[in-house]
């Protein structure tokens, strides 16, 4: 079924592969929605902002033919509504990472626009999880997802007070990051009594979820892209990472060379 799925990007077998930049981010707008709760970075300042449009500038450098970002497809209408405002100067941008870095990047590539790929369908009942752990008695798993987020809470907020939006992606991108995301949920499967399959349950989900959205952008693809750039929450790329590297029709750029003036 995957094979059949590739479509465009299968096709000619001597074409160039598609170079995939895939931007892991935290939420600038801070939602609060993940697991971990994070300080704001208080994007809309004016430091702030100059970091961003310093690193817009340095992305613009890589010339994705097109962006892709984690909105949900259904809200594609309402995106290219802000979009085009954004454009013609009836619109100031939101906090968010979706219109600080994407409508920054696409205007000035003069792009027609950024296309959503996120899934939200997929189920995560990390509660339920936790209170399987407990009820089996597994309080060093309990006590290894707690300290776990909160020393990732803690090192996050305190590089955020010293570091620059740019500083702050390489190290979400790092090698380092990107071990700590597998790590942590498969540490999850083991969760819960036996038949009780609260841990894979999570895990795949999750799984399931960032392959739909790999879907969802291989379905966006006509092969004539060259570059594409995909900014999401690096837990997701970390995921996306590992899907997309075995397509022999992608190329996997490292983030870390397009978030410095001089890498």
């Amino acid at each position: 079924m995957m094979i059949c799925t590739l479509g465009v990007l299968a096709q000619p077998q001597a074409q160039k592969p598609l170079e995939v930049l895939l931007l892991g981010t935290f939420h600038f707008d801070n939602p609060g929605l993940d697991v971990a709760k994070f300080k704001d970075a208080d994007i809309l300042s004016p430091k702030r902002q100059k970091e961003v449009a310093d690193l817009s500038r340095l992305l613009k450098k890589f010339a994705p033919d097109k962006i892709f970002i984690e909105a949900v497809p259904s809200r594609q209408p309402q995106i290219d509504s802000a979009y085009a405002a954004y454009r013609e100067g009836k619109k100031q941008l939101s906090a968010s990472e979706v219109e600080q870095l994407g409508f920054r990047v696409a205007n000035e590539l003069n792009l027609s626009g950024v296309q959503g790929v996120d899934y939200p369908d997929a189920i995560f009942p990390f509660d339920s999880l936790m209170k399987s752990a407990a009820a089996a008695g597994q309080m060093e798993l309990v006590s290894y997802v707690q300290t776990t987020i909160n020393e990732i809470q803690t090192s996050f907020n305190a590089a955020l007070q010293k570091s620059t939006i740019s500083e702050m992606l390489i190290r979400e991108n790092s090698p380092d990051m990107i071990r700590l995301q597998h790590e942590f949920y498969f540490k999850l499967l083991a969760a819960g009594i036996p038949g009780n399959h609260a841990g894979s349950y999570l895990v795949s989900e999750w799984w399931r979820r960032n392959m739909v959205i790999y879907e969802n952008i291989l379905k966006q693809l006509n092969g004539k892209e060259q570059k594409i750039l995909v900014i999401f929450g690096s837990g997701h790329t970390a995921v996306l990472n590992e899907i997309m590297k075995f397509n022999p029709a992608i190329k996997l750029v490292p983030a870390r060379g397009h978030l410095l003036p001089n890498p």
